[in-house]
């Protein structure tokens, strides 16, 4: 049966975050499509987004299933809230939700909120395509793998846990909409695995992959598989720049990471790709010479997150990074031998942190300056071995919908709360400076990449300066707050001394921000002709092998 056919308008609508393409939707779209349903996908990036969504979802002739993506647990509320807000507007439709958080809280949800009917645990590529077939012939959900719902009586029920999908029989994303660009260059997100080889007590995506395939947490996709997205991306959309949102793109042992690199490298040139870059994630013990080296020559290596977190033995510790506290040092050693742009953040408020790790964290992150960086708090996710730590030892406070907990020490929760009102704006604010100059670098790099021609050197000084500049005050102001609070200061003075500093952080802020906007201008001025390459029309992309959809060119 051909439900395209049967249904003009979509069957399902998958509603979450869509900043940039969300490939976790757009891997469930994609799926749904190859079973001949037809889906949409609303975003849903703040909650001010809820009354257009709602309006969208309640508008006649509604869809079938309403897909609320539920990953993220500090958006928890603003999800649920959906669903609750569609029964009262009189949606008629199975409203079923999926991801990190909703796979970890299954029973707490269906038991508080019976507008919610199903929740489609861990990957749900499969299970979702299931459970609407299954919804549109008015069947029992019951026997469907890898789904919770509500029995007879009401009670919370979850079937048999689901084997996640093997890679490489999984379509290619669903890429609707037009891309993301830099300088003209066009963006996309992909992933060559999923899951992490590493085990951190805090990581909820390493706990997702732990618990659903314990044998076999870190899945790749074969090198051909993804060389083919790549280029295809390449030809139909123009795709110059890719994005690797893998939670790690490298593997525990150097010589299979370049082996892999390497294959990725000959499959790419066999399909005569032309100049791309690429962005990926890893771990400090990932990184050597060799690896970077070759990441830079054979796949165009653009910017590396590096996930430092801490730089200190009781940081690394608590966090279960399974990393030595120098391995941070050394991997940027290297990375900046190379020239490589590199970034990261660090967790320097966490349950065991004292004012000395918290110092030299942030003495840390002033030697490496000239690279973007962010700090803040290590935050309890659902299901994480450290969330199960401290709810047995009695400090995580609330609930499964906003866990909290104190420091270690009534100064450092002081200090804490003092950084966190004097940074929000900077670190934490929809117009952070500290990820904006993320951005500000990103557009240098890409003219340095695609444009050598072109590029200036004193862009990359600029751009490095201005991260110096930043990472110097911040250090500065948190030392400040430690010397106000250690110092004995009393708890009246707080607020006009956070008033002070704050006034002052702003004023630094503001004069980076103009700075970085002349620093933009000027490199898209300056490259803006050398990237007007005319308009590229978007060709459906063909779907991967397993997915019988035929696709002509319009």
């Amino acid at each position: 049966m051909q439900i395209a056919e049967t249904h003009p308008t979509p069957v399902v609508a998958l509603v979450g975050p869509e900043i940039e393409e969300n490939l976790s939707l757009r891997y469930l779209a994609a799926s749904l499509e190859c079973k001949g349903i037809l889906c949409d996908i609303l975003p849903f990036n703040e909650s001010g987004e809820l009354t257009t969504v709602l309006a969208t979802l309640c508008r006649e002739p509604q869809p079938r299933v309403a897909a609320l993506s539920l990953s993220f647990q500090w958006r928890a509320l603003d999800v649920l809230g959906l669903a609750v807000a569609l029964r009262e507007h009189g949606f008629r439709g199975h409203i079923t939700v999926g991801g990190h958080f909703a796979s970890f809280a299954w029973q707490h949800v269906l038991s508080d909120f019976p507008e919610v009917d199903t929740i489609c645990l861990f990957e749900a590529e499969h299970s979702l395509a299931e459970l609407v077939q299954t919804v549109l012939a008015g069947a029992s959900v019951s026997s469907i793998s890898g789904l919770a719902f509500r029995d007879g009586d009401g009670e919370p029920r979850a079937t048999a846990q689901r084997r996640p999908p093997a890679l490489d029989t999984l379509p290619w994303p669903d890429r609707r909409g037009p891309a993301a660009h830099c300088l003209g260059h066009r963006i996309a997100p992909l992933v060559g695995s999923r899951g992490c080889y590493g085990s951190c007590s805090f990581c909820c995506i390493a706990t997702l992959h732990r618990k659903s395939s314990p044998s076999d947490r870190h899945r790749l996709r074969d090198v051909d598989d993804i060389a083919a997205e790549m280029a295809d991306l390449q030809a139909r959309r123009g795709i110059d720049i890719f994005i690797f949102h893998d939670d790690n793109f490298f593997l525990p042992r150097p010589d299979d990471s370049l082996r892999r690199i390497a294959a990725l490298g000959d499959a790419l040139e066999k399909r005569h790709m032309r100049r791309f870059a690429t962005v990926v994630k890893a771990r400090p013990n990932d990184v050597t010479p060799a690896v970077i080296g070759l990441m830079r020559e054979r796949l165009g290596l653009l910017r590396l997150f590096l996930g430092v977190e801490s730089s200190t033995h009781q940081g690394c510790q608590t966090l279960g990074r399974g990393v030595r506290a120098g391995e941070a040092e050394r991997a940027l050693g290297v990375i900046e031998t190379h020239g490589l742009y590199v970034c990261f953040n660090m967790l320097v408020f966490d349950p065991d942190a004292a004012i000395d790790a918290l110092l030299t964290n942030m003495a840390f992150l002033e030697a490496h300056g000239e690279h973007p960086s962010n700090f803040g708090r290590v935050e309890l996710y659902a299901g994480t071995p450290l969330l199960e730590r401290l709810l047995s030892e009695e400090r995580a406070r609330g609930d499964y919908l906003a866990w909290n907990y104190d420091q270690a020490t009534p100064l450092m929760q002081r200090v804490f709360e003092l950084s966190i009102e004097a940074f929000y704006e900077r670190n934490f604010s929809g117009s952070a400076l500290a990820n904006r100059l993320q951005s500000t670098r990103f557009d240098v790099e890409v003219a340095r990449h695609f444009h050598p021609e072109l590029f200036q050197p004193g862009w990359l000084d600029i751009a490095k300066s201005l991260n110096r500049r930043l990472s110097r005050d911040s250090a500065e102001g948190v030392r400040h707050i430690v010397a106000h609070v250690v110092g004995g200061a009393p708890t009246y003075q707080d607020e006009d001394f956070i008033g002070a500093l704050s006034a002052r952080l702003r004023q630094t802020e503001a004069s980076i921000n103009a700075e970085a906007t002349e620093l933009e201008a000027e490199v898209r001025c300056a490259v803006g002709a050398a990237c007007d390459h005319g308009p590229v029309k978007d060709i459906p992309i063909a779907r991967h092998s397993s997915c019988a959809i035929e696709v002509t060119s319009a």
